[in-house]
């Protein structure tokens, strides 16, 4: 299994470093929402400069905030934010979706098949969550068509829930394969 390689991993990793104590706030007071995609792995911090200890970084699918959770800016990306503003002294946020993103164009004949094949019902899911129909089931799941506009969606969201204090939300969009990062609305 993956995780024993993992943990094999960390006993070498544990013995060979010693990581220098630092303080749970961001130094540059800054959060920065992206997704959860493998290929941002390491690359996405190299990217953008940035070293353990510099910004809080929240992971969603898609960097985005499902659709049916948007009503009212009460979710666990607003509920995470608002800890990072208010406890940990977050004065900046930046949303940074991606190219080539697995939420862009969801195909719902995959993701049925899928749920399938591991042995989810997605029509037991649909009547007993009542998201409707396939495309709201997409919708939960949080699927879109554009990057730029779903990031401008999600920092409107950022942007008016009551939860948060008028803080700068920037709007991002980094390039999968070369890291290039494209301004799509810088927050006042």
């Amino acid at each position: 299994m993956v995780i024993d390689e993992i943990l094999a991993h960390n006993v070498r990793f544990v013995q060979q470093n010693s990581l220098p104590v630092i303080g749970h706030t961001p130094r540059k007071r800054l959060a920065v929402v992206t997704c959860m995609d493998c290929r941002l792995v390491q690359m996405f911090e190299q990217a953008l400069g940035l070293e353990r200890g510099d910004v809080l970084e929240l992971r969603t699918a898609g960097a985005t905030i499902s659709k049916p959770e948007r009503e009212g800016g009460a979710n666990d990306l607003i509920r995470s934010l608002a800890g990072g503003i208010y406890l940990l002294g977050v004065r900046e946020i930046a949303v940074i979706g991606h190219t080539q993103c697995g939420l862009a164009h969801a195909n719902p004949v995959v993701l049925t098949a899928s749920m399938q094949a591991l042995g989810v019902d997605p029509q037991a899911l649909l009547e007993k969550e009542e998201p409707g129909d396939i495309k709201g089931l997409l919708n939960w799941l949080g699927a879109f068509d554009d990057v730029h506009i779903n990031v401008k969606e999600v920092i409107n969201v950022i942007r008016s829930s009551p939860y948060l204090p008028k803080i700068p939300v920037h709007g991002l969009v980094i390039d999968i394969n070369t890291g290039k990062l494209e301004l799509v609305d810088k927050g006042n």
